[in-house]
Formats: C-alpha cells, sequence, structure tokens
C-alpha cells in the first residue's frame, strides 16, 4: 500500500461525511481510490494509532503503520475544517474525548 502524494493530499472527492483517497498500485492490488468517511477515521484513532504492531487498517486499507497513519492525519485534518462537529460526534461516540 502506498499513497500517492503524502505531502499535498489531494483527495479524488470529499465531502462532510467521506473522502476520496487514490491509492498507488502495490504488490497486491492496482492503484484505486478508496472511499474513507467520518466513522472510520474516528474507529482508526480509537482502535488501531494506539497499537504497537507494524500494520494497521483504515477503511479497509491494510498496510504499513506509518503509511496509514500519515492517510489516517490527512484526512482528520480535512473533517476538522469541513465537518467538525460530525467528526466530534463520531469520535465521541467511541469513547474518545476530542480535543479540537
Amino acid at each position: 500500500m502506498s499513497y500517492e502524494d503524502e505531502e499535498n493530499p489531494g483527495f479524488e472527492r470529499a465531502g462532510k461525511t467521506f473522502v476520496d483517497v487514490r491509492l498507488a498500485e502495490d504488490w497486491q492490488y492496482p492503484a484505486r481510490v478508496k472511499r474513507i468517511r467520518l466513522a472510520d477515521v474516528a474507529k482508526y484513532f480509537a482502535r488501531e494509532s494506539g497499537s504497537m504492531s507494524g500494520g494497521r487498517s483504515l477503511a479497509g486499507i491494510f498496510g504499513d503503520w506509518r503509511m496509514i497513519d500519515v492517510i489516517a492525519q490527512d484526512v482528520l485534518e480535512y473533517f476538522k475544517s469541513a465537518n467538525v462537529e460530525g467528526i466530534r460526534r463520531e469520535t465521541r461516540k467511541l469513547g474518545l474525548e476530542p480535543k479540537f
């Protein structure tokens, strides 16, 4: 799994509740677009981000924790500006207290 442009996320499409992220071709899959929703990001930070394992997942994207974390952080930053109340609501459902 690799994320095409780490410095400029340049999402394919984005709305108030979703972001379409273009993923580059890797050893397992051809290049593709994956939809990440508010709930996916909230679940990542509630369950995956504290993991000490080398692999993590976000919305069905599996890979090295560093690449997955870059995608999750970029999408979170987008939601914080596009729909801060929505992402706060989703994180609270999972027992997190947002600091933004």
